[in-house]
């Protein structure tokens, strides 16, 4: 088969979604990575052949620009009218509407003459259902965390009820008419889906749950990764978008600082723009310079992160207990979900203190029940069908 997998400009998404396209070549069939050159460097440097679509607009910048974690959690609250609420919500999603329009043409242009068999996509890959409908291919979303954007995002497999023309967000109803389109939310009629059962929302549609293989990039393990840890060994990786999404950005001091005083060691794994604004470091924090996460969580006994599904899904993969504290776009709802694991503790980051910072990583260390469910999850992950097994599923569908 020949297999057209799309993705946002996000590097964890692609990182999400490379273990299935590795298998899938493993396996035998052609593939392609479309998304904007943002993605580019990443995707080569995975070994996967890059399709530029869409250049010239910056999605990221334009979500920071729009404030959109404040927006998001408006979203979400219960005591904000319906429709405002409705309101908020179309309004947040009009960056990715504007990304897409922006990839669209590049995007079916290319289908057209590769003419793929599959389609795999970002949920956020919002043209996505352009390309099925106009190869009259199979259109297969690829989850990166719990099911949320189900209940904020069209075309996520949601019956259809024939409101989408008055709920979807400005811009995307002309975007599918302009290229013929009927403007529904049931076109991907399945999902892979590495979110562990035990914890995902129901009734995710046409379910295929697939083992979450840990990736975080390329790069050379380094040499003090051989030697043991001589005190318990704490993970602090905070994403690479955090801060630009709208976090405060005190959390992550805070949080070095409660753990500086501790008889730990930390491995600091954050981008260098929230590095310089530490300042000076602590003599028992390491600094993981472009040294991805998984090479060193099993030797962890604990890990705090800001909440992204990628970061908790790699540190759960290994049977790390988590602390959790969540700020930006869909980190506060991912957060609260994967506690209810009782693998992770999910904290407010606006009024955590040091103390209270530091109580949490010693339970995370400590703590009997919460190690054990550390393990429960890990042994769930692990028996998950694998990449591999996933495949064989996907054959049948192209």
């Amino acid at each position: 088969m020949r297999i057209l997998f799309t993705s946002m400009a996000v590097r964890s998404h692609l990182y999400q979604l490379a273990p299935l396209i590795w298998a899938c070549r493993t396996a035998g069939h052609e593939v392609r990575v479309a998304a904007q050159p943002e993605l580019t460097e990443a995707t080569v440097g995975l070994g996967l052949p890059a399709v530029e679509v869409g250049h010239g607009y910056d999605m990221l910048k334009q979500l920071s620009n729009r404030q959109q974690a404040q927006r998001y959690k408006e979203s979400l609250d219960s005591a904000v009218p319906v429709d405002e609420r409705r309101r908020i919500q179309q309004e947040s999603l009009r960056p990715l509407v504007e990304t897409v329009t922006v990839m669209a043409p590049d995007l079916l242009r290319f289908a057209r003459r590769w003419e793929p068999d599959l389609v795999i996509t970002d949920p956020l890959m919002l043209a996505a259902p352009l390309l099925s409908q106009t190869l009259g291919v199979p259109l297969v979303r690829h989850l990166t965390g719990p099911d949320l954007l189900r209940r904020l995002c069209p075309v996520q497999g949601q019956p259809t009820t024939g409101a989408e023309r008055e709920q979807w967000p400005p811009g995307l109803v002309e975007l599918y008419d302009r290229y013929g389109v009927e403007v529904r939310d049931d076109h991907p009629v399945w999902t892979v889906d590495p979110w562990p059962g035990s914890l995902q929302l129901p009734d995710v549609v046409g379910r295929i749950p697939t083992r979450f293989v840990p990736h975080n990039g390329a790069a050379a393990a380094p040499d003090w990764l051989l030697e043991p840890p001589s005190r318990p060994r704490v993970c602090v990786t905070w994403g690479t978008t955090t801060t630009m999404l709208g976090a405060d950005d005190t959390v992550l001091a805070r949080v070095v600082g409660a753990l500086a005083a501790g008889d730990v060691e930390v491995v600091l794994a954050v981008v260098r723009a929230d590095r310089e604004r530490l300042g000076p470091l602590p003599d028992n924090v390491r600094v993981a310079d472009n040294v991805p996460i998984n090479l060193y969580l099993e030797s962890c006994g604990a890990v705090v992160n800001a909440g992204g599904a990628g970061s908790v899904l790699t540190a759960a993969c290994y049977g790390v207990p988590q602390v959790m504290l969540p700020q930006a776009s869909d980190t506060p709802a991912v957060a609260f979900n994967f506690s209810a694991s009782g693998a992770g503790t999910m904290l407010d980051a606006a009024t955590a203190d040091t103390a209270t910072i530091a109580s949490a990583v010693d339970a995370a260390l400590t703590d009997g029940k919460i190690r054990d469910a550390a393990e429960r999850l890990r042994e769930e992950i692990a028996a998950t069908p694998s990449p591999a097994d996933v495949v064989q599923v996907l054959e049948q569908l192209g």
